[in-house]
């Protein structure tokens, strides 16, 4: 088998087939069903089972991850319309026929495998790039042995994540190129954990993986340079979001069917070279006065605080044309039950937006002078509530009521929303808004754990970077939420898998299973 047969033979095929499917949620045995391996077969001889069978029996135990042979014929038995479109079938007692583990052995003699992982791969890249959802159990049994390590569990979870994830982006390497995509992403996850420079990264990724050659800092930042539009950076992690988010909606139930808290924050990221077009300029602090800016919305319920949206600010931008943009995209993805925000959103724009597309929202309020005129006609009560007051100047007003109510020192402060609250207790609105704080959390995480550092002036580079990171904290929450369904039947709140332990094998693990026959 050459490599040229394999574009003709599978590569129109596999596409053909995803491109115009109408289903997007497919199993992988019907795709297989679908696929002619005739031609790579040169003899069939006399065998019990068709080559073609064990063609696609090879394939789909690849893509679908299973390691132990006597698993994978488990699930057959359990699931017969799989096996009989891979090609199996039942004998005169009506018994479903799997090979055993060393006849399937043996006959993979007669197959050219490389060939075979390669179709693997191809179905896996093609499924991702179509937005076709496959029925890939991260891990599908539950843990009976408590003594048993989590390790395999974790690993198996983040080679998935790896492999539906990676294909989406897109570097522009050459067919000839010596290092692939995935290479430079290897390292950059490395850079990434590490909190360090390209140059200085690659060459401790290469210390600790010498067996293999790496791309070298010059290398990544020539090929990140290749970014340029903006628009193409953000459109591939939109998609790559948007799939993460599809992917946890029809596996597991966490996202489906509810509402959820969201916060929306404007996230800043320390500038501090010469000027760049998208600097803004703000209040002094860890060094400068130059920040690039992201407007993020998360969602803040514990051990699902997916970052929903990212959008780079540009100093010229008006932050209420921003959010408008961002909830058309979130509302897509998510039901919201109430968004809650900092003082920096307080203008009319904002809240006017948000009443437009009709979500609850929570702000802590600034004492302005109206506000303190507000907290005297309040002084004698543990709280008050003023309907319809205007927020705004003249001209561009909007009407929100401000909650003035005592916290437990017997501290009254403000909030202002569009719901309504009983007086007796708006005490409440101090519990709702202290979910926002986890989020906090998560955006250490992206600082401290899954960003690379830079002294770039490309803004592309710097956008690929921080969005790139917004990925890598997408997917150590996805990772966790799988574990810990798998390990213990429900989300726990707190993280099972750490950020570091994350990355680390993330890097370290391979995309797909290799089989040595057995």
């Amino acid at each position: 088998m050459t490599k040229n047969d394999f574009p003709y033979n599978a590569t129109e095929q596999i596409n053909i087939l995803l491109r115009n499917s109408s289903d997007k949620q497919l199993r992988v045995s019907y795709i297989l069903s679908q696929l002619d391996f005739s031609h790579i077969i040169k003899k069939e001889n006399n065998f019990s089972f068709t080559l073609q069978s064990i063609s696609r029996l090879y394939v789909f135990r690849h893509i679908k991850g299973f390691n132990n042979y006597h698993t994978l014929a488990e699930y057959l038995y359990e699931h017969e319309d799989e096996a009989f479109q891979i090609g199996f079938f039942k004998n005169e007692s009506n018994h479903l026929q799997i090979p055993p583990k060393r006849t399937y052995n043996n006959y993979l003699l007669h197959l050219d495998k490389s060939y075979l992982n390669t179709i693997a791969e191809k179905i896996l890249s093609t499924a991702t790039l179509h937005g076709v959802l496959l029925d890939l159990p991260i891990v599908k049994h539950a843990i009976q042995d408590k003594k048993k390590s989590n390790e395999r569990e974790i690993r198996e979870a983040i080679r998935l994540v790896k492999k539906l994830v990676y294909p989406l982006i897109d570097i522009k390497i050459k067919e000839n190129g010596k290092f692939t995509t995935k290479d430079l992403l290897d390292v950059l996850v490395h850079v990434a954990f590490t909190n360090d420079f390209a140059n200085n990264g690659s060459v401790t990724f290469h210390a600790m993986n010498e067996e293999k050659e790496s791309p070298s800092g010059d290398l990544m930042m020539y090929h990140f340079s290749k970014f340029n539009s903006i628009y193409q950076i953000q459109t591939m992690f939109e998609k790559i979001s948007d799939f993460i988010f599809n992917f946890a909606r029809s596996n597991y139930n966490i996202l489906r069917n509810r509402k959820h808290d969201i916060a929306y924050d404007i996230h800043k990221v320390p500038y501090y070279g010469k000027g760049i077009t998208y600097a803004c300029g703000d209040k002094y602090e860890r060094g400068t006065s130059n920040f690039l800016e992201f407007l993020t919305c998360s969602i803040v319920v514990a051990g699902r605080r997916f970052v929903v949206d990212v959008v780079p600010i540009h100093p010229l931008d008006e932050i209420h044309k921003l959010l408008d943009r961002s909830l058309q995209r979130v509302r897509n993805k998510i039901k919201i039950e109430r968004a809650y925000l900092d003082r920096g959103f307080n203008e009319a724009n904002i809240f006017r937006v948000l009443k437009q597309h009709r979500i609850k929202f929570l702000m802590p309020m600034t004492r302005t002078t109206s506000v303190k005129e507000a907290f005297d006609k309040a002084q004698y009560t543990k709280a008050r509530i003023f309907h319809d007051w205007l927020i705004g100047r003249e001209g561009n007003k909007e009407a929100v009521n401000l909650i003035l109510v005592d916290d437990e020192l017997g501290i009254k402060r403000a909030f202002v929303c569009n719901f309504d609250i009983a007086p007796c207790i708006a005490y409440r609105l101090y519990g709702m808004y202290s979910k926002r704080w986890g989020i906090e959390t998560g955006y250490r995480n992206l600082d401290h754990d899954f960003q690379a550092r830079t002294t770039t002036r490309n803004y592309h580079i710097r956008l690929f970077y921080f969005l790139f990171s917004t990925c890598l904290y997408n997917l150590w929450v996805l990772v966790n939420i799988v574990v810990s369904l798998t390990l213990y039947g429900r989300v726990k709140d707190k993280p099972i898998v750490t950020a570091k332990l994350f990355a680390v094998i993330l890097y370290q693990v391979r995309e797909g299973h290799t089989d040595h026959g057995g």
